[in-house]
């Protein structure tokens, strides 16, 4: 890591300590940190990774009650977040958390003021000036995959949406023989990055072939490529599919700065 980017690393984790007061924290992801995070009792805590964790490894905390642990934990083998809540008023926890082959220590200790939801963002993407553009593949499935869970994360960890702004515009976009649906629109806001899911009927008598790579929106004259697709390709007919995109930026790589509220045109490319 060069000095500047250290440099950008320690002016966050300093703005961040000066902003102890809000109730949302990011931190740069940084192995040889230890990250100490604001619990309380009538409010979860979520922490929120990059990408699918590998494993957790904790210490004062279980996630059964009957446990009468100091934290209670929540977390889905899988997921790319998990929840702790104290059990008692002076609670303390640490919990190692393994994630692309690295270990990250956090600890947890109740507080009077308590941080309810804790991003950790990948270091290239931690200062003012990150392409947001240039997006990891697993980032941008992570994206997918909380937007497929929106309404399971609105009930249960309110606090990880206040930064998605989500959309139902139901517009359509015609083609000979099929027709797509754009359902719902998602913005994550610290990504600049899109979502969309897309119902796509197959009208016609034969089967439907595209390409999912080749997915695209078009905001008048501009074209935006989807960075990832989440889709089959094959659609019987008569039948509808769900498709998701990700758009993170332009075709040259650079930030897009696209709003949910544009008025989109779903381009999908046929196969013979």
């Amino acid at each position: 890591m060069d000095l500047r980017r250290f440099t950008l690393i320690l002016l966050g984790i300093a703005a961040t300590a000066a902003l102890r007061g809000a109730a949302i924290q990011t931190y740069p992801l940084d192995e040889r940190l230890v990250y100490t995070v604001r619990i309380a009792r009538d409010e979860p805590t979520t922490c929120l990774f990059p990408a699918a964790l590998t494993a957790l490894e904790g210490g004062n905390v279980s996630a059964q009650a009957a446990d009468t642990p100091p934290v209670l934990l929540s977390y889905q083998p899988g997921a790319a977040f998990f929840s702790v809540r104290a059990l008692r008023d002076d609670a303390k926890a640490a919990i190692n958390v393994v994630f692309r082959g690295k270990v990250f220590v956090l600890t947890f200790q109740t507080d009077a003021v308590a941080d309810r939801a804790v991003s950790f963002v990948d270091e290239a993407e931690s200062g003012s000036a990150r392409s947001r553009a240039a997006l990891a593949p697993e980032r941008l499935r992570g994206l997918i995959d909380r937007a497929k869970r929106h309404e399971l994360i609105a009930r249960q960890y309110p606090a990880l949406i206040q930064t998605v702004e989500r959309l139902t515009p139901g517009t359509l976009t015609r083609y000979p023989g099929f027709v797509v649906t754009l359902a719902e629109v998602f913005r994550f806001a610290a990504e600049d990055t899109l979502v969309l899911r897309v119902e796509i009927e197959n009208t016609a008598d034969t089967a439907l072939h595209f390409d999912p790579s080749g997915l695209a929106v078009r905001v008048g004259p501009n074209i935006y490529p989807a960075a990832l697709t989440d889709a089959s390709g094959v659609i019987a007919p008569h039948t509808r599919a769900t498709g998701w995109m990700a758009v993170a930026g332009n075709a040259d790589g650079s930030p897009a700065n696209l709003s949910a509220r544009n008025s989109f045109f779903v381009l999908v490319p046929r196969l013979p």
